[in-house]
């Protein structure tokens, strides 16, 4: 009995830890590279309404409720999925489309509401920025954005989605000064970039999905460096574009 319970803590240890979108790590590094944009004042008025919580906890926080069953409601903000062919559109339902674009209607007059609802409005955007874009999080209904798809990385089994959100990143060792060398940016691709609406965005995500499915089994080296790239370029996108929002709604 003692060496089946050293085996089943054993097993649950080499589990991933996080299985959510771009994983702790990739959230962290959305927030971090959106407050590298900001003024000083913008970024202490910011975190005047997070209240005590750091920018990484904000960028995490509907990731880490996930344990809270009274939580349940949020979970399909995360994501939409929509049918192989079929065009991305605003549902109106509780999904990330949906949700982003009411909490970039709600800051633009975030003076009307409370600090704890302003609080709340800024964890769903700093976390759903990032979700956003991840592509699988603009996926496919038939594999449940790739969490049914399974494949072979580095000797273990895992699914694509597993795969985009931590299983490349930490692979590679993705760090803030990947992502910050990682393109510069005109004045002029910066207007451009923070130009459009959410399902623009989205729709922008789900574009790569085709190159994220031709995926070998196992997974090999070229794939990797090939998605790696794509990855950082995401990372770096939902980082200037969650810049751009708290500089349009909080700088004075």
């Amino acid at each position: 009995m003692k060496k089946i319970l050293i085996f089943i803590a054993f097993f649950l240890l080499i589990l991933p830890t996080k299985t959510f979108a771009w994983g702790e790590k990739g959230h962290e590094l959305v927030a971090e590279i959106a407050f590298k944009q900001l003024n000083k004042k913008t970024r202490k008025l910011v975190l005047s309404y997070l209240d005590g919580m750091s920018i990484e906890q904000a960028a995490n926080w509907m990731d880490d409720i996930k344990k809270d069953h009274s939580y349940d409601k949020l979970k399909s903000l995360h994501y939409v999925n929509f049918d192989k062919n079929t065009t991305v559109k605003d549902t109106c339902c509780d999904n990330i489309i949906n949700t982003l674009t009411t909490v970039l209607k709600d800051l633009k007059h975030y003076k009307d509401f409370s600090k704890d609802e302003v609080k709340t409005k800024l964890c769903y955007l700093f976390h759903l920025i990032g979700d956003l874009h991840q592509p699988l999080h603009v996926g496919y209904a038939s594999d449940k954005g790739g969490n049914s798809f399974q494949v072979n990385f580095n000797g273990k089994r895992t699914n694509l989605h597993g795969l985009f959100d931590y299983g490349i990143i930490e692979n590679k060792g993705l760090s803030l000064k990947n992502c910050l060398k990682n393109k510069i940016y005109s004045d002029v691709e910066l207007t451009e970039l923070n130009s459009g609406s959410i399902v623009d965005w989205a729709k922008e995500s789900r574009h790569f999905l085709n190159k994220i499915y031709a995926t070998t089994n196992p997974v090999d080296e070229k794939y990797v460096e090939l998605n790696y790239t794509l990855i950082k370029n995401q990372i770096q996108k939902a980082g200037l574009r969650l810049a751009n929002i708290l500089k349009s709604n909080f700088e004075e």
